[in-house]
């Protein structure tokens, strides 16, 4: 009886693990199920994007969904390709002991570099003083030693500050705009082909030329970034130096006394100098020409009143 009874709870408890087995592997088939059915779900999205207009006009093919902090902070940050735009400007005063030289030299040193001159100019601040301002454009990556070879001609620099902008983010948000804008003025071009009513084409071409207009702001947007990042913008004030100055005593200048001195003893040098090469080129010459027959004249006539001339009587004799 009891042999009976123990076989009995042996059986029932297999009956009850191979319920529990079957139980298990319908959960798994149902799973696997739901996995091919999603799957199946998402290759017929795909497939419908692919024949839909969004796939035609090249926009991009519909992401799985993310997180909204990950989208968020995807979204916020510029692509690792895209490079930082940095729009800097400097502003600087120096001081020169000769205000023009000094423009003119900050002028050439732009142009040797690749960049350009925007605007200058130079007025007399006294009697015997200038002061002026240059601004000039550079290219980005020699922006500094620019800074440093224009501090390097100064006698001395009185102020230099230096700003930057970083205008990434908004060039990749109009990069994205021009790309939808395009994408839109695509799919509006394909409508105005289908438009068969002429109310119908000048709806359609109304919100193309729209869509037009804005992808041109866009680029003239983008184009403006990209030169203002590639060239840096440089303004410098030219002081003059007065320890560089003439001496002024009372209104007297010494130094421009001895100046105009010697400014006027080398011009009577020169005339003196220009007087005898006009002698040796050209007077000489024709005072030879002058003075040679009359010469060959009188040798002449010398010549013929010693051969005329009577010979002396002989001594008398003793």
């Amino acid at each position: 009886m009891k042999r009976r009874t123990i076989v009995t709870m042996i059986a029932l408890l297999a009956l009850a693990l191979l319920a529990v087995a079957c139980g298990g592997s319908a959960g798994m088939t149902e799973q696997s199920s739901a996995i091919e059915r999603v799957d199946s779900e998402e290759a017929a999205e795909a497939q419908l994007y692919a024949e839909s207009d969004f796939a035609m006009a090249g926009a991009p093919a519909p992401a799985a969904e993310q997180p909204m902090d990950q989208a968020a902070n995807t979204a916020a940050q510029p692509p690792a390709a895209q490079e930082r735009l940095i729009i800097r400007n400097a502003d600087m005063t120096i001081v020169a002991a000769d205000t023009e030289a000094a423009l003119t030299q900050i002028a050439q040193m732009a142009e040797n570099g690749g960049g350009w001159v925007v605007s200058s100019n130079v007025y007399q601040s006294s009697e015997t003083t200038k002061t002026g301002y240059i601004q000039i454009r550079v290219p980005s990556e020699g922006f500094q030693s620019v800074l440093d070879a224009i501090a390097g001609m100064s006698v001395r620099v009185e102020s230099l500050s230096t700003s930057g902008q970083d205008v990434t983010e908004e060039y990749v948000d109009l990069s994205s705009q021009l790309v939808n804008l395009e994408a839109t003025a695509a799919r509006v071009r394909a409508f105005l082909d289908d438009a068969v009513r002429v109310e119908d084409a000048l709806a359609v071409n109304a919100e193309l030329s729209r869509l037009e207009g804005e992808i041109a702001v866009i680029k003239g947007r983008m184009q403006y970034l990209e030169q203002s990042s590639a060239f840096s913008s440089i303004t410098v004030n030219v002081v003059p130096d007065e320890l560089a100055q003439p001496i002024e005593v009372a209104g007297w200048q010494p130094s421009g006394v001895a100046r105009q001195a010697i400014e006027t003893l080398v011009s009577a040098l020169q005339a003196l100098a220009n007087l005898v090469i006009w002698f040796v080129i050209v007077a000489l010459p024709i005072l030879l020409l002058i003075l040679i027959p009359f010469a060959l004249i009188l040798w002449l006539i010398r010549r013929l009143r010693r051969r005329e001339r009577p010979a002396p009587p002989p001594p008398p004799a003793e």
